[in-house]
């Protein structure tokens, strides 16, 4: 009988592990920036836009005039009560409002001001430049 070295352990050829590992992450980093999870809010366009904060306080109101906050639905009553929840929870967050190109320009403004009303001072808008897709 032969005895079994004990260079087995340096002999595991780990190439292939390396090579699926790569072709993984390319993966991940490709698809990464199509991977935006909310409310599918049809934004208006504009040609110049300031860039967004990865995190925020994001209030959305979609074409059915269903109003979301941080992506669950919430009632017109409850709003400022959410807002104050979250604004006193994380007060460095910035609040943005995301209001669907089919939904009335009076509604966004109600919206924006019972955020407003809640005790936020500064609100910002959510806009799509035309070259940017979905």
């Amino acid at each position: 009988m032969k005895k079994r070295s004990s260079k087995v352990i340096s002999d595991v050829n780990v190439t292939s592990l390396v090579d699926v590992t790569m072709v993984l992450l390319i993966i991940f980093i490709i698809a990464a920036p199509f991977m935006r999870a909310g409310v599918k809010v049809e934004l208006p366009k504009a040609e110049n836009r300031s860039p967004q904060p990865r995190e925020a306080i994001l209030i959305a109101i979609d074409g059915q005039k269903q109003i979301y906050v941080n992506q669950k639905q919430v009632s017109v009553d409850n709003l400022s009560g959410v807002v104050k929840q979250l604004v006193s929870a994380a007060p460095q967050l910035p609040v943005l409002v995301e209001g669907d190109a089919a939904v009335p320009y009076g509604e966004v403004i109600a919206l924006m001001d019972a955020v407003r009303n809640a005790g936020v001072e500064n609100v910002g808008l959510v806009l799509e430049t035309p070259s940017r897709r979905r």
